[in-house]
């Protein structure tokens, strides 16, 4: 086997002159490390595991028994334990790294992993807090291996066609307005969560560590990042309390964009299971000159502005059934395939987003872009 410098250089020089379909320019397995092998980054290793030419050599948790359970699952390549991330990062027989630790760590992973000379996919959102959202922008732009963010939405073939229909064909002409939820119904028995998902600095509380796969479709939608946001929300349920001291679970969010558009985003974890109407789960509403639009994940069907036509499906149903390949995809990126979908800009733009909303509900009053202090 090649060195790692060679073997990086080879891979290198292989996304400069090879085209975008030819994926085969590198033959040797990837070698991956996992980096947080808990909930997320269990169904991650699966993933990882089903891919082509890829060998996990490396499993890191400080949860021994998470190790424990991961080496397991990745039997077959026997991969090595290990409690500390750095190490991970030093070892010179890993080329990519897949972290999924919690949130209030991916940024500095990212940086670390970067220095390293390590691709790296890591889960959303990039960061909790502006400063760390900048500091894996800063550190991503200067490096030369792949970096890919768990927005992996952004990988629908479904939304990627229901955006071809909004931008390309522009079938409601200009946007107006969305309308957005993602709620869900009450548990009876709530899901055990850990201790840093409870805890809203360390996961920056629902809308940053869950809604921002919505937050990141919408933006999508837009075309841009919102110029300001203002909301409200609290906990409600066992008990009510002030934002900022437990984790939402019912706030709404209204952001304005450059462009002119209006979003109007709630998340509700109390929606009763047989309220249908608002229905529960989570779509958008895109309001346009010509009509609108009525989405979720697999797709959308158009409306026109007077009714005249009746509804129009816009994705096919053979696109409505096709899988996404976030994890595929980043691996045809390394071996000099096409530059990820959701790349340092998205992840970025990503979680200012949600942060800017976060901000508006914490601090009860308008917060814009501009004071995040971020240049993306």
């Amino acid at each position: 086997m090649t060195s790692l410098t060679n073997r990086r250089t080879f891979l290198l020089a292989s996304a400069v002159a090879a085209p975008a379909t030819n994926l085969g320019a590198v033959t040797e397995p990837v070698r991956t490390a996992m980096i947080g092998v808990g909930h997320r980054g269990t169904a991650l290793t699966k993933q990882v595991l089903a891919q082509k030419d890829v060998r996990i050599v490396a499993i890191c948790d400080i949860d021994a028994a998470a190790r424990d359970a991961a080496q397991s699952l990745a039997k077959r390549d026997n991969p090595r334990s290990y409690d500390d991330y750095r190490k991970v990062l030093d070892l010179s027989d890993v080329d990519a790294v897949v972290v999924a630790t919690p949130c209030d760590l991916h940024s500095e992973m990212t940086v670390a992993a970067m220095a390293a000379g390590k691709h790296i996919y890591c889960e959303k959102p990039i960061g909790v807090t502006p400063e760390q959202v900048a500091g894996a922008l800063k550190a991503v732009r200067g490096a030369k291996t792949v970096f890919q963010i768990g927005q992996q939405l952004r990988y629908y073939p479904a939304l990627r066609e229901l955006m071809r229909q909004l931008h390309e064909r522009k079938v409601v002409g200009r946007i107006f307005a969305i309308k957005a939820q993602r709620h869900s119904s009450f548990p009876k028995k709530p899901r055990k969560r850990p201790a840093w998902y409870l805890d809203v600095k360390r996961s920056g509380d629902l809308i940053v560590e869950n809604a921002v796969h919505n937050i990141d479709v919408i933006n999508w939608m837009v075309g841009d990042h919102p110029l300001s946001a203002c909301g409200d929300g609290r906990t409600y349920l066992p008990r009510i309390t002030p934002a900022g001291e437990r984790m939402l679970d019912g706030y709404s969010v209204t952001y304005l964009h450059e462009n002119g558009v209006h979003v109007d985003f709630s998340q509700f974890r109390f929606h009763p299971p047989g309220m249908k109407r608002p229905p529960n789960g989570q779509w958008y509403a895109v309001y346009g000159e010509k009509g609108g639009v009525e989405a979720g994940h697999s797709g959308g069907t158009f409306h026109d502005l007077y009714g005249a036509e009746g509804e129009i499906e816009l994705v096919s149903p053979e696109v409505q059934k096709a899988k996404e390949d976030a994890m595929g995809k980043f691996y045809a990126a390394i071996r000099g395939g096409p530059k990820p979908l959701a790349g340092i800009e998205v992840a970025a733009t990503a979680a200012l987003t949600a942060i800017m909303g976060r901000e508006a509900i914490y601090q009860k009053r308008v917060i814009t872009w501009k004071e995040l202090g971020v240049e993306v």
